[in-house]
């Protein structure tokens, strides 16, 4: 007859076993969730950039449709403008100003010019209202800095911080950058 304490130690190696067991499974399903999760946000930030794009283009002049979550989106190709984006920024040129801007990308260029110094993208983020939590987010605005930097209106550091071009500010701060917080006061 089997001693009570030996059938015990065994339902617990059995156990510690389902355990083990179960606790890879999860781990193996964490890292799927984890890529697919990744394959979702690429998927829709290529969307969104096409979106742009498409709505930027000023060739097409006629409207055409896009499909968004299960929407369609009407975008007029002949005015520039997208559905939330806005125009894509001009090439910077000598008497331009932040008003030549339109939509998240004058945000993004006010609050690096109302920033005491180089910004990164989460303290853009922060600075234009949106969640620096958020990673794609993050890179939303980092995008539009970027653009801007292609553009002439912003300079990079090596470190991926950035500032406004000084002929771009011209006679300093822009009104529309008075309305805005710093980047990096309050939380962080």
């Amino acid at each position: 007859m089997p001693s009570v304490l030996g059938l015990m130690e065994e339902r617990e190696a059995r156990a510690k076993q389902d355990l083990e067991s179960w606790t890879e499974v999860l781990e193996q399903a964490r890292v799927e969730v984890d890529a697919a999760r990744e394959r979702l946000e690429r998927a829709r930030v290529g969307r969104e950039e096409l979106v742009s794009v498409l709505a930027g283009e000023g060739t097409v002049n006629a409207p055409y449709s896009v499909s968004s979550g299960g929407g369609t989106a009407t975008v007029e190709g002949s005015d520039g403008f997208g559905v939330v984006y806005g125009r894509r920024p001009p090439v910077w040129r000598s008497g331009m100003g932040e008003e030549s801007l339109s939509g998240l990308y004058r945000e993004v260029f006010a609050a690096v010019v109302a920033a005491s110094g180089p910004v990164n993208g989460v303290e853009l983020t922060r600075a234009v209202g949106r969640e620096a939590q958020v990673k794609n987010e993050v890179e939303k605005i980092r995008h539009r800095a970027y653009t801007l930097e292609k553009r002439g209106w912003l300079a990079r550091a090596e470190d991926g911080r950035f500032r406004p071009v000084p002929a771009a500010v011209g006679r300093g701060a822009s009104p529309a950058s008075v309305e805005r917080p710093r980047p990096g006061a309050g939380t962080a």
